[in-house]
């Protein structure tokens, strides 16, 4: 797994690599860029998925609902707009100056999933 990657915890990785594999976007083993990077995100905290999965399925990712609809604090505000700009730079629009109100482990999500976007990941990299 490409070492720049950062999981907050295994419960982390096994939601996305789930969550991945439920909208369908792995392509011969490797995750769609637009779907890993924002699904990563969603997925690094039980709360914040449990939220979001609602709003995901393999024809899109609601932000703009999601974004209305449900309560989020400053902080997973950010990141919710940051994984949509990630999904597609229409969806929302952020300054990444905005990613420093973000605490150490949101940072490091926000810009691990900035590395998934340009490279992905691939599923031997779970094992």
């Amino acid at each position: 797994m490409n070492e720049s990657i950062y999981f907050k915890s295994a419960a982390h990785k096994t939601r996305l690599l789930g969550a991945m594999r439920h909208t369908g976007k792995i392509d011969s083993g490797k995750f769609d860029l637009e779907y890993g990077s924002a699904i990563y995100i969603l997925t690094a905290d039980a709360s914040t998925w449990d939220k979001a999965q609602d709003y995901v399925s393999s024809s899109g990712i609601l932000f703009e609902e999601m974004l209305q609809e449900l309560d989020w604090s400053g902080g997973y505000q950010v990141l919710i707009k940051w994984a949509a700009n990630l999904f597609n730079e229409h969806a929302a629009n952020i300054n990444p100056v905005e990613l420093m109100r973000l605490d150490e482990n949101n940072f490091r999500v926000a810009l691990s999933a900035l590395v998934v976007r340009r490279y992905s990941l691939h599923v031997d990299d779970f094992k």
